[in-house]
């Protein structure tokens, strides 16, 4: 193959990724979706532009590097506030879940297509493998809550190291005549086994490298790092095959969760680099696709896919998370999302390389069955992520706090249990402490008058700020800065202003603010008067208030008396533009209207999905 020719297709391959990446921020669809079509039409199915098989054995070699790249960045950038929290909807998620998974799959491809048991369950484990390289961008583009992100992310960095020991234990069973069950339970727990032991020992020794600042300059930082994936990855496959991805993906979450200086810089990296690999192994692998794979599959393969995204996923995700805490919206979506990515298509092209000495027919029956699950899940995913979780209501309201103190503290705890995303900015580091171990949302260190430190709390995708630090010359700075630089409008900005002769300032300057001295005393005035609605409220665990925009067009046209609302819940306010009405009973409610419910929190919360 002609040099000339490795550098035009590359160049091509990098120009798509970067009109694919353009387009999926533009339409706001995950770029894969477009990778994957480019590499449909380019490959020899299409126009014949790329043709993988010219680059031979050099093709698992750029696949294997991109695969060790993209699960260790998946990894790093967990988020690992919420690690102990959803550590055990995880271990459940990559042990039951993805034996489900590999059953159910196997059940299927056996009953509809013919396959033997034993290529039904190396299919199986294939497709157990809900990959970081689908799962990191579209979580990047929907931004759900905090806690089926982490989910999301963990599940596919980890399960797709399971899925490859599972699928060559299966290959081994396959082709070695005397391989038996016996023989591979126990030598599967040993791969796994290998895999975190030179995993925790690669990431301790890269955390110690990049610890020497003495030696070790910013500029090193990425050097030393990818000199550490390559050799924790080459040193775990060396004493056993296919363990080197569990021990990358278990090296990147220690790297990930300690105080290693540069992180955020070998973070960004790592990111970057990931992007470009993604774009060239996602059009090489579709440019692999046959579509006579697919054709001699037939119908029944369709079937197969269709079984597997709507019976075997939600029944594999539902068993994993029976005692968790996950509500049944976030149970649903976690369900609705599970697109395969690299790892499946790369472990079948090999296999099927591997079983043409074995049987040519299945192995290019599980290529075929392999890719169409990969485009199925990949498309449905990646057009339908956001429409579901708008409609199950699992994409929150980013929320930046200023100020981890006691008021700062309370609300994001309130926030948090609410279901929102909440990031906390303090100086403090015992504050920060506090909330990520306590009321478990990030906390960001520092000056949060420094533009550098609101950034990297991730105030561009925030939306509302609210400063509650006890210094008022703080609040106002901060409130101006996400004003005048970030674009922020009077309707995102809220403030505590500790001395009430301060409230005018911030009025004036388009702040929606609250002073604690002037808010106690008007709601111990009303506790004198009205006990019982007051005490209800009281700022505690019983009561909330909400104000919600009426979606619902059931509600629309109907007067206060006709929504038969719970009892513990009312209506006490109805914006409608800038008029603020005060409702009674013949108020009819308009599209476009807002109200504001007070209450017990299980009767608002109630009344506030009536309205959505």
């Amino acid at each position: 193959m002609e040099p000339i020719y490795v550098f035009a297709v590359l160049a091509m391959i990098l120009l798509v990724g970067i009109v694919a990446q353009t387009i999926g921020k533009i339409t706001r669809i995950p770029s894969i979706v477009f990778l994957l079509a480019a590499g449909i039409l380019l490959g020899p199915e299409g126009v014949g532009c790329i043709d993988p098989s010219l680059y031979g054995d050099g093709l698992r070699l750029i696949v294997t590097f991109a695969v060790v790249i993209i699960v260790f960045d998946g990894g790093i950038n967990i988020d690992h506030q919420h690690l102990h929290a959803v550590s055990k909807t995880v271990l459940m998620l990559v042990s039951v879940g993805v034996a489900v998974t590999m059953t159910g799959s196997a059940v299927a491809a056996h009953e509809l297509i013919g396959l033997d048991w034993g290529f039904a369950f190396l299919f199986g484990a294939l497709v157990a493998a809900t990959g970081p390289t689908v799962i990191v961008p579209l979580m990047k583009t929907i931004r759900v809550n905090n806690r089926i992100r982490s989910i999301l992310e963990i599940e596919g960095v980890l399960n797709d190291a399971v899925s490859i020991i599972l699928a060559a234990m299966i290959f081994e069973w396959i082709t070695i005549p005397q391989s038996n069950i016996e023989y591979g339970i126990p030598m599967f727990l040993f791969r796994i086994a290998i895999g975190a032991t030179v995993g925790v020992v690669g990431g301790s020794l890269c955390i110690f490298a990049l610890s020497q600042t003495r030696v070790v300059t910013r500029q090193l930082t990425h050097f030393i790092t990818l000199a550490h994936i390559l050799l924790t990855y080459t040193i775990a496959e060396i004493i056993s095959n296919e363990t080197g991805i569990f021990a990358v993906a278990t090296a990147a979450v220690c790297v990930g969760m300690s105080d290693t200086p540069y992180k955020e810089e070998i973070q960004e990296f790592k990111s970057d680099l990931s992007t470009i690999l993604l774009s060239v192994i996602f059009i090489l692998l579709a440019a692999m696709l046959k579509f006579d794979n697919i054709r001699d599959i037939g119908v029944n393969g369709v079937f197969v896919i269709a079984a597997i995204i709507f019976v075997v996923r939600p029944i594999a995700v539902f068993a994993s998370t029976t005692h968790s805490q996950l509500r049944l919206r976030e149970r649903t979506f976690i369900a609705a999302i599970g697109p395969r990515g690299v790892v499946p298509a790369s472990m079948a092209t090999y296999f099927a390389i591997e079983l043409a000495h074995v049987d040519a027919t299945a192995g290019d029956t599980i290529m075929g069955l392999v890719f169409l699950c990969i485009i199925a899940t990949v498309i449905l995913t990646g057009l339908l992520a956001r429409p579901i979780a708008n409609a199950l209501k699992v994409i929150p309201m980013e929320i930046l706090i200023i100020g981890g103190g006691g008021v700062g503290c309370t609300l994001a705890h309130r926030l948090a249990k609410r279901g929102e995303n909440v990031v906390v900015i303090d100086t403090e580091i015992d504050n920060c402490r506090r909330i990520e171990d306590k009321v478990g949302v990030p906390a960001v260190c520092g000056d949060a008058e420094s533009i550098t430190t609101l950034t990297k709390a991730g105030i561009k995708d925030a939306k509302y700020l609210v400063a509650t630090t006890d210094q008022d010359g703080v609040n106002l700075l901060v409130c101006q800065i996400a004003k005048n630089k970030f674009g922020f409008g009077e309707d995102r900005l809220i403030a505590r202003v500790n001395d009430p002769k301060n409230l005018p300032t911030f009025r004036d300057l388009g702040i929606r603010s609250m002073n604690p001295i002037t808010s106690a005393a008007a709601i111990l005035d009303h506790l004198i008067g009205h006990p019982s609605l007051f005490s209800m409220y009281e700022l505690g665990e019983h009561g909330e208030i909400v104000e919600i925009l009426v979606e619902n067009p059931e509600m629309i046209g109907k007067s206060i008396k006709e929504l038969d609302l719970p009892a513990n819940a009312l209506v006490v306010l109805v914006r409608r533009g800038d008029a603020r009405l005060i409702p009674c009973g013949d108020l009819v409610i308009e599209s476009g209207d807002h109200v504001t419910i007070m209450g017990k929190m299980a009767a608002v919360r109630k009344t506030a999905r009536m309205f959505r």
